[in-house]
Order: C-alpha cells, then structure tokens, then sequence
C-alpha cells in the first residue's frame, strides 16, 4: 500500500505529529523523567540517522554541509544518550553526584550548536571526512574526560551555591550561538534546494528558541523544561525532514541538487547551440569519426540545395566536394581525426542544381570524454562571388594601368607641346610690339612730313592705320597677360573684392573725367582666390562694362553679391548698356568674339575667355545675360572664404552661357 502523497499527504503527516506532541505533552504531564528519557532518545535516534546518512553518501555528495553534520550528529546522539542514562532513576552511573545530566546536557547542546555554526564554513570547500570524524571524536574525549575523570568542567567546578547562576548563563550561550548559524546559512542560502533551506532554517530557529527557554527555569524539570524539550523535539523533526526523508525519499533533491543543475546548464548550452547552429548564417557540417554527416544547419541546407534527410549518414566527401576536391578533403579529414586539432581550407563544392562554389572552410576536431576525437565540426564561408569581384577587379586595374601609362605617355607629349605653345606664346607678343612700334613711327613721320600732300581721305585712312596699330598693340599686351595668367601657379588667399572693384573703378574714372558713370558696389565682398587673378577678372568686367556705357548719357555700373545655393559665393558685374542684341553672346566667352562693330568700341581682346579660364581655375562658373532695354550682367562664382586652400577643378568647362529677352 503506498503512502499518502500531495496535499492529502501533508494533512496525514501533520495529524500524525500533531498527535506524537500531544502524546510527549500528555507525556510529560505523567511524568517528566519518562519524558524527558523519550525525548533523549527520540534525539539520539535521529542524530544516528543522520550520521547514516551523510556517511554512506560521502563518495558522491558534492554539499559539504550535510557530511559535517551528520558526523557532529553521531558524536551529539551519544552525549545525548549519556545524558538521558545519567538520570538517578536509570542508576547507570552511581555515585557521580545528581549534576551529572546537567554537565552532559549542556555539552550535548554546546556541541550541536557549535557544529551547526561551523557547518556552513565547510560549503564550497574540499572536506576530509576522517579528518572531521577523528577531530571530532577528540573533542568527544576531552569531554568525556573533563566530565567523568577530570574535575575541571566548568559546571562541575561550580557545582553548589555557584551552580545554579552559572547554569542560566550558560544555558543561553547555545541560543547565541545557534542564532549565528542561522545568519551563517542565509548567507549560504544559494548552495541548497529552496525547501531544504526553508527546513534547515526553521530547524536552527526552533533549536535557538529551545536554548533561549532554558534560561528562564533553574530546575532540572519543569513546564519551561517542558516547552524548551518539545521546541527541540520539533526541531529534531524538522531536520529529520530536511536531512533524512529528503536525502531518503527525494534524494534528487538534495544529494543530487548539483547535477540536476549540471542536467540544467548542458540542456541550457546544448539549447543554445542548437539556437546557434538555426541562425549563424555560414554554413556549419558535423561529421562522425567516419565523416558521415551528422548535422547540417539551416545555411547549408541553403547553400547546397540539400535537406539535412537527404545526406544524413552519408559520407560528407560523396555529397559536396568536387570530383577533384575530394582526396584533399580525407586529407584534411583523417589529420583532424589523427589528432591534428584545426584546419584551414579552400574547396570546391558542388550543389544541388550542380553549381559550383568555391568554399573556404575551417575544420575544428571536437574531443570527446574519453580524450579521442568523437566529432569534426565544418564552418564553411561562400567566397565565390568574392574571387570573381576579386578577378574582375585584377582585370581593371591592369586595364587601368595601361591606362595610366598612356596617359603619362600623352601627358609628357602635352607638356612638350605645352612648352612649345609658351615660348611661341611669349615671342609673338614681343616680335608684334617690335613691328607695330616701326610701323607706327613710320605713320608719324609720313604725318609730319607729308600730311599737306594728302587729300582728306588719305588723311582719314591715315587716322584708321595708327587707331589699328593701337588696338593691335592693346591686343598684343592682352594676349600676352593671357598666356602669363592661363600658366602662372595659384596663391590662394581670402581677398577683398570691394577693395579691388573700387580700386578699379577709380582707374576707370581717371582716364575719363568728364565721364557720369554711377558705380553702385557692395561692401565686404570677400572670397579665396589668387588676388592677382581676380583682380585681371574683375578689371575685364567692369572695363567692358566702362566701355560699352560710353554712349549710354546716365550710365550705372554694379558690383555686388549673388546668392548662391551650391556651396559657393556668387557675384555679379552689371550695366545698362544698349543696343546690343540678345542673340550676340552665344560665343560670348570665346577668344577673340566681340558683340559690336570694330567702328563702335574698341577691340575685346581675349578679355572674356581669360575670365572664363580664371573662373573655372577656382572651381567656380561664369555665364551671362544680355537684355535690349536693360543692358548685360556677367555672373561669376568663388569658393567662400575657408574652402579654397588647393586649386579647384570641380567647375570644369562650362558651357558659354548667355540669355537674352526681347
């Protein structure tokens, strides 16, 4: 017939105790010797138990705590034994004077209460179960000896007047001590089953409680000696539960509370390689110490086109490998196997659909308990695509390179040109001045020396010949600042351009004083720039704004700020010329283009194109609009201050940029 088990069986074992307490009660009230021999029993029987217990468990129990206290148990089961034969009544021990069971019960209690203190120290630490048993059967002789054969126990040296104080006192120094084991197992509450602490607690707590009701009688018996025996009675009971029915009847729980949690922790790490092996996104292939396929995870299912059904137990080198991959693949494999911990490799699989793909694989060898090789786990990268974008890119950078080189060959021919065009550039400038200067002597002295010979219209071919010989020789010093500026290196500085506008301006006026002409500039126009340029740009500008206002009575010239939204300072040179149609600047900045007759204004020069070149040398961009009522505006733009400090490409060749309205 089985116990009764669960809540029904809870109710059973509480009646059961109830009714043993109600009977040690009844017990006590018949008679206290009886009770008192029961209750000294009931304790050596249960601290035998736990002897039993913890010593015949000591080879695999890993909780130190119960080994210690079940040797101090043995050695306080016998102290408790002798004192319960102590009493008069049994005559066990005649002629030893009536204190003998108080010396043996105290020393009983005092070792119970120093052993379960020192318990708790032993956790987590390598105990020697001979090494306790004989110190603590050492200690059972000292005092044995100090009570039976040597006068010097301390009760026994106060016995009379002094005996009854000393007995309160000392009645209570186990309570104390039992109270600091309790702290003590809190402290370590973390190396016991929950319900086997809770025991132990409530065991200690009633054990501390039963020594504290001993200071408050001075008599061998009575109803205080009752309720401090029935305290230790239900403490006894409460460590029986703890330390035999569980050890006994639920062993899994305390015995082996350390490999349930071992049981735990290798299903939480097998669970969480398990998690691993579903999500890492290489492929990873486990083979047996035969190199069957034993467990392929979801990216390799992937890679290869292959179920893990389809290939487990299958001889990993039949599924995957090349045809010519395959004995570099046992190579590798029967190294691992032979002892070889770790491996590296590249190969070539074939898939499912019958593609290949190259593979870079590590092979690590999995040891297993008896120290060979038990598993070869296969992580595997797919670097197909990798070595074609690494072949593709090989290929570009030869092609590049020849690239390169052509380049360097068509750029040492360019310089060669370049060097060619410069001194052709700076001789032609200085061979025209030399010319234009005969020429225009031999004007001068053909006028001084002959001008009564001329009738009126060779007089006036005369004036057009020396008014072409200045224009050709204005030509000549603008191509020669053009070729000096389109070669000269950059020095990049913050310039202000309302300093130079005005500075133009003034030089304007004084070659025409008589002149109205309205110069309307703004004020801290700065940007970054190469000062000698900017200042050639915005000669070119404003003189061919100064220029072509000649005729215009109330002419207004302007200099000012452009709003710009690409990074870049923008700003614009304005006039109100006439007359000029709005079809005229298509070529505008082109060398050479000019936008009136000869007769009107004089020659333009590379004026423009040099500003086109300048602009774009700053990474900036020029462009134009021309109007028939309202005159022409040339915008340009610059680096703003801060963002020019190398030479700026970024605006390249522009295309000529001209709008007109009608």
């Amino acid at each position: 017939m089985s116990e009764p088990s669960g809540r029904f069986g809870t109710y059973v074992h509480f009646m059961i105790w109830a009714l043993a307490l109600v009977g040690f009660f009844l017990t006590s009230r018949y008679s206290l010797p009886l009770f008192h021999g029961i209750a000294g029993i009931f304790s050596a029987v249960i601290a035998g138990g736990v002897f039993a217990v913890a010593w015949n468990s000591r080879g695999f129990l890993e909780n130190n705590y119960l080994l210690f206290l079940g040797i101090a148990y043995l050695f306080v089961g016998v102290l408790d034994l002798l004192h319960i034969l102590a009493y008069g009544g049994m005559r066990v021990f005649p002629g030893l004077g009536a204190d003998l069971p108080v010396h043996l019960g105290f020393a009983a209690r005092g070792l119970e209460s120093v052993s379960l203190c020192l318990a708790p120290l032993c956790l987590g630490r390598r105990l020697k179960p001979y090494a306790v048993f004989a110190g603590y059967g050492l200690v059972f002789a000292v005092i044995f000896l100090m009570i039976f054969v040597w006068p010097i126990f301390p009760l026994r040296e106060a016995a009379g007047p002094g005996l009854a104080a000393l007995k309160q006192t000392a009645d209570g120094l186990p309570g104390v001590i039992l109270l600091g084991a309790l702290a003590l197992l809190w402290r370590r509450r973390e190396e016991f089953d929950l319900e086997v602490l809770r025991l132990l607690l409530a065991a200690i707590a009633l054990a501390a409680g039963s020594e504290l009701t001993r200071t408050v009688f001075t008599a061998a018996f009575g109803q205080a000696g009752v309720v401090a025996q029935l305290l230790k009675i239900l403490s006894l009971f409460l460590m029986y539960k703890a330390l035999i029915e569980t050890g006994i009847r639920r062993p899994y729980n305390l015995l082996f509370r350390n490999l349930r949690l071992s049981e735990a922790m290798v299903r939480r790490e097998r669970d969480f390689a398990d998690s691993l092996m579903e999500t890492v996104q290489v492929m990873v292939l486990i083979l047996d110490r035969q190199g069957r396929i034993d467990r392929l995870n979801p990216a390799g299912e992937r890679l290869t086109g292959y179920a893990l059904s389809q290939v487990q137990g299958r001889p990993f080198w039949e599924v995957f490998p090349a045809p010519e991959a395959v004995d570099a693949v046992k190579e590798v494999f029967y190294q691992l196997v032979a002892g070889e911990i770790h491996a590296t490799e590249e190969i070539v699989w074939v898939a499912k659909n019958g593609v290949r793909r190259l593979i870079s694989w590590s092979a690590t060898a999995h040891i297993g308990e008896d120290g060979s090789v038990s598993h070869v786990i296969w992580t595997g990268i797919d670097i197909t695509d990798r070595m074609e974008a690494e072949i593709r890119l090989q290929r570009l950078q030869a092609e590049l390179a020849g690239q390169v080189r052509g380049d360097k060959a068509l750029t040492g021919e360019l310089e060669v040109t370049k060097g060619k065009l410069d001194a052709f550039t700076a001789a032609v400038p200085r061979d025209l001045r030399s010319a234009l200067r005969w020429i225009s002597g031999f004007c001068q002295a053909l006028e001084a020396a002959g001008a009564h010979r001329l009738d009126f219209r060779g007089r006036r071919y005369l004036r057009r010949l020396r008014r072409m010989i200045r224009q050709t020789g204005e030509l000549t010093e603008a191509l020669r600042e053009h070729a000096r500026l389109a070669g000269a290196a950059m020095q990049w500085q913050v310039i202000d351009l309302s300093d130079q506008a005005r500075a133009i301006a003034a030089a304007l006026q004084g070659t025409a004083p008589g002149r109205r002409v309205e110069f309307i500039i703004g004020a801290n126009l700065r940007a970054e720039g190469d000062p000698a340029m900017l200042r050639w740009v915005l000669s070119i500008l404003l003189s061919n704004a100064w220029k072509f206002t000649e005729t215009v009575p109330r002419a207004r010239i302007e200099f000012e700020a452009l709003a710009a939204t690409d990074g870049t300072r923008g700003f614009l040179v304005r006039d109100n010329r006439g007359g000029l149609a709005p079809n005229g600047g298509r070529a505008l900045f082109r060398t050479f283009h000019r936008l009136c007759a000869t007769r009107d204004f004089s020659s333009p020069g590379p004026g423009l194109a040099t500003v086109k070149h300048i602009i774009q040398r700053h990474g900036g961009r020029v462009w134009a609009e021309i109007d028939l009522r309202q005159g022409a505006t040339f915008y340009f733009t610059l680096p703003p201050p801060g963002q020019g400090s190398t030479e700026k490409s970024s605006g390249g060749d522009q295309p000529d940029s001209c709008t007109g309205s009608p």
